[in-house]
This record gives C-alpha cells, sequence and structure tokens, in this order.
C-alpha cells in the first residue's frame, strides 16, 4: 500500500510539472489549484481554464480520455497508480494541447453537461 500510494503521488507531482511546463501559457491557459505539497494533495490534480474547460473535457472524453468536469471551469484529471504510468500522464497532458492546437474543443457545446 505504501508504495501505490508513493507512486500516486509521484504520477500527480508529475502531472502538476507538466502542465506547469506544458499548459500555463497561452492559447492553453491552464493552472493548478490542487495543493502541491505531496502530503495535501489526492490522487487527482484540478486544471482550472478561464474559457472552454469544459470543451477541452468533452473533446479529451472523445479521444478516450476519462477526465472529470468540474463547473464552472476545472477539469479533474486522476492518473490511478494500480494502473497508469509516467507515459500515461504525458500523453494525456500532450492530448490537451493537441485538443486546443487543432481546435477540436470547439466542435462541443460551450454548456457544462448535467449530470442528473
Amino acid at each position: 500500500l505504501e508504495r501505490i500510494e508513493a507512486k500516486s503521488r509521484d504520477l500527480t507531482g508529475y502531472l502538476i510539472y507538466l502542465v506547469d511546463e506544458m499548459l500555463g501559457e497561452m492559447p492553453y491557459g491552464f493552472t493548478v489549484c490542487t495543493p502541491r505539497e505531496p502530503a495535501r494533495r489526492t490522487g487527482h490534480v484540478a486544471l482550472v481554464r478561464e474559457h472552454g474547460a469544459s470543451r477541452v473535457a468533452e473533446a479529451l472524453k472523445a479521444r478516450g480520455f476519462v477526465p472529470d468536469f468540474r463547473p464552472p471551469d476545472t477539469i479533474r484529471i486522476a492518473p490511478v497508480a494500480l494502473y497508469n504510468g509516467y507515459l500515461d500522464v504525458w500523453r494525456a497532458v500532450r492530448a490537451v494541447r493537441e485538443v486546443i492546437d487543432a481546435g477540436e474543443h470547439e466542435r462541443f457545446d460551450s454548456d457544462p453537461p448535467i449530470v442528473p
């Protein structure tokens, strides 16, 4: 259990690093609102984007990713230590860049989906 928890902290730390390096500047515009201290965060990382976060989340779903969108502007990504690795985390961040670079997110409705 300790090794799984350690890997979870490492994966979320790596995700935070990649978001800072690859998604912080425009046109991406994401910021991390998850605590950066490993002991204070859980198994997900919350990414905030002022405009179009729901569209980006929907475009990621269309690519086979499973983000969690929280209105009005937050995408949560949870790398699961039991079956995700560092390459999976990198691929997810790269997918966010590709979605925005290609304008794929513009195909989706601007209103967040409502969960019943």
